[in-house]
């Protein structure tokens, strides 16, 4: 056998495999600034504005579809979190007596709480 067999099998049978810690210096610096991020989108808290009738919220859609404005909506709807999600904002693409398409992304008229026009 050569000193090289030798040098390896003698690694091995005195190899102890650290598992994970041996990866933890890969991942952590990523992990920790995926998880300060994800911390820092939570921490943001969106307040509830004063709910417009199915008349305002009619009339801004027109005034925003018929312009070329884009629109800040915010929906009612509430999350896991007992919190409100961001505003949906873009151009108004179209809408019926039910949906408006803002940006590709179908909103419910009834979700609808507040509409600003740009």
């Amino acid at each position: 056998m050569s000193d090289f067999d030798k040098i390896v099998l003698d690694f091995f049978a005195n190899y102890h495999d650290r598992k994970m810690k041996k990866w933890q210096g890969f991942f952590l610096s990523d992990h920790t600034q995926a998880i300060m991020c994800n911390q820092s989108k939570r921490k943001v808290r969106y307040t509830l504005r004063k709910e417009m009738t199915q008349e305002e919220i009619g009339m801004q859609l027109l005034q925003a579809y018929s312009n070329h404005r884009r629109v800040h909506i915010q929906v009612k709807i509430i999350d896991s979190n007992d919190q409100l999600s961001a505003d949906i904002t873009g151009v108004v693409e179209g809408y019926n007596a039910e949906v408006i398409i803002v940006d590709g992304q179908q909103v419910k008229l009834d979700d609808i709480n507040n509409i600003k026009v740009e």
